[in-house]
């Protein structure tokens, strides 16, 4: 299948519009004001004393996964389903556009918002720069947020509208979300969280505020891309399935 940039520009100059909606500028800014909340919160209990590795840590975690699920998630599923709302999506799909350069151009916005916010994060949360390997960091965090687009891109295919996108995607929010943040506290999350895109991220995260570097495990990159793979295999069957596909 042919790729014209023509087309996937095209497609991401509507899609980066949807981005301006008010229902879904609020994720991000929300985000943020959380993360600054947070990281306040601690200092005051903290009495003026500086953050403990373990506070900062949790504040990041909190603020980063967050991020990614909630921006990456909802965002990209409230997009695809106002297109359905509104009957544009059929439209273009029964223009010239053909379905991977309509997967890239939907893809692209969410995803530069992501980790936009991502990197924001950072000296948000009261984490140095220079305790990060941002390289490091920047690669997974954006493995993690593409997972997360394309998980959004599939709730949107089944959503009728925004309304029901956000419905949708909060299970999905609450367990690629919750289960890293508490797996720092509980053994059982812990081990759940290690086979989680976010988990990754959440021991990333973690290592980087104790001061250590972080060394991607052959289970971190098998949970990495194996469930990046998996999830662009699933958003390509419910793709076809729903008649999208122009030959």
């Amino acid at each position: 299948m042919s790729i014209s940039m023509r087309k996937v520009c095209a497609v991401v100059w509507a899609k980066s519009r949807a981005l301006t909606d008010k229902n879904v500028i609020l994720a991000p800014l929300m985000i943020l004001g959380i993360t600054v909340g947070l990281r306040y919160l601690y200092g005051a209990m903290m009495e003026g004393e500086a953050l403990s590795p373990s506070l900062m840590a949790m504040v990041l975690n909190m603020g980063l996964t967050m991020n990614i699920t909630m921006t990456g998630m909802f965002v990209t599923s409230a997009g695809l389903a106002e297109e359905k709302e509104k009957h544009t999506l059929r439209a273009l799909m029964t223009s010239s556009v053909n379905g991977l350069e309509f997967f890239l151009g939907s893809l692209i916005p969410p995803f530069l918002e992501t980790q936009f916010v991502s990197i924001l994060l950072i000296p948000v949360s009261g984490l140095s720069l220079a305790q990060i390997d941002l390289v490091q960091y920047v690669l997974v965090t954006s493995i993690a947020s593409i997972t997360s687009c394309i998980l959004g891109m599939i709730v949107g295919i089944f959503a009728k509208n925004q309304m029901s996108a956000s419905t949708l995607t909060s299970p999905l929010i609450f367990v690629f979300m919750l289960i890293p943040v508490f797996g720092n506290m509980l053994p059982v999350f812990q081990n759940i969280s290690r086979f989680l895109f976010t988990g990754v991220v959440s021991n990333l995260v973690s290592c980087y505020a104790n001061g250590n570097a972080y060394s991607l495990g052959l289970l971190d990159v098998t949970v990495l891309l194996g469930e990046i793979i998996l999830a662009v295999g699933i958003f390509v069957m419910c793709y076809r399935r729903n008649g999208y596909e122009v030959e």
